[in-house]
């Protein structure tokens, strides 16, 4: 049975920040729906879909720098209004000084200009979606496609034992996987530079290190990533003792949201764990992080 369209929630598809802080954001909504840009509950431009149900808005202000949260609310005619259920995580670069072209560079006033190289666009799934993976829509230019270095994003299992890791190498490269000293198994990345690999011999619940050595033609190892994570039976909810395990399809935003009331605070985290976090738009099902 068809999905009544007023009930069908809008959705980001695109999402791009240009070099002075401009919002560029596309997606989907129902035919003819009017869909809105919220930061919060902060309208930041409003459009209405169009006869193929798609839709885009450019704010007309720049954002400033730091990290923001944004969201759709769509109402179809006659209907109530519908809240996507993915949510836009965007991290505005700090301005960097640079001179207008009019004048002499001797007598230019330096200009506060945001550096569109760290901007970062992630579309984060509804906290209900378990084992779901952020999604990135815009990346800093040092980890864009076309530059893959060798990394992790992806650790992910339920507790049926299935356990799957996953990442991003150069085209091609061949990989092997260690939990501890056990050899997992071995992938290869594919065109698009992405592997994925899903160990035959499950690891043992308790505290590991996963390790992703790239290989060469003659099997030396050219590149290494390491990272400690832990397979614990608890479940996902109200922080222990000052520490949280993470679970499938968290992120540091949502837990600083839920634990300090302000996603915004996710920098309390990150600080206090650095040496298990090497990015913070990346963490992994079975990290033990403290909550200060």
């Amino acid at each position: 049975m068809p999905v009544p369209a007023a009930t069908v929630a809008p959705r980001f598809h695109v999402a791009r920040l240009g070099a002075r802080g401009m919002l560029v954001t596309a997606g989907s909504a129902p035919p003819g729906a009017e869909v809105r840009l919220l930061d919060g509950e902060r309208e930041l431009g409003r459009t209405r879909a169009d006869a193929r149900g798609e839709w885009v808005i450019l704010p007309g202000d720049p954002l400033p720098p730091g990290p923001r949260e944004l969201s759709l609310v769509a109402r179809s005619p006659g209907g109530d209004p519908v809240r996507s259920g993915d949510t836009l995580l965007l991290m505005v670069p700090e301005p960097q000084l640079a001179a207008p072209a009019s004048r002499p560079a001797s007598l230019r006033p330096p200009e506060a200009v945001p550096d569109a190289t760290g901007a970062m666009a992630m579309l984060l799934p509804p906290a209900a979606a378990s084992g779901v993976a952020p999604r990135p829509l815009q990346l800093p230019a040092e980890a864009a496609p076309g530059r893959q270095r060798l990394g992790l994003d992806l650790v992910d299992y339920d507790e049926a034992g299935a356990m799957r890791f996953s990442g991003s190498a150069p085209p091609g490269a061949r990989l092997r996987v260690y939990v501890g000293t056990v050899h997992a198994g071995d992938a290869e990345a594919d065109l698009a530079g992405r592997w994925a690999l899903s160990p035959a011999a499950q690891p043992a619940y308790g505290r590991h290190m996963l390790r992703v050595d790239q290989l060469a033609q003659a099997g030396a190892v050219v590149a290494r990533i390491e990272l400690p994570f832990q397979r614990d039976r608890l479940a996902e909810g109200a922080p222990a003792d000052g520490r949280l395990v993470v679970q499938p399809g968290a992120n540091l935003w949502r837990i600083a949201r839920r634990t300090y009331g302000q996603g915004t605070r996710y920098t309390v985290i990150y600080a206090a764990n650095r040496d298990q976090i090497r990015d913070p738009n990346r963490i992994y099902p079975g990290q033990v992080f403290s909550l200060p």
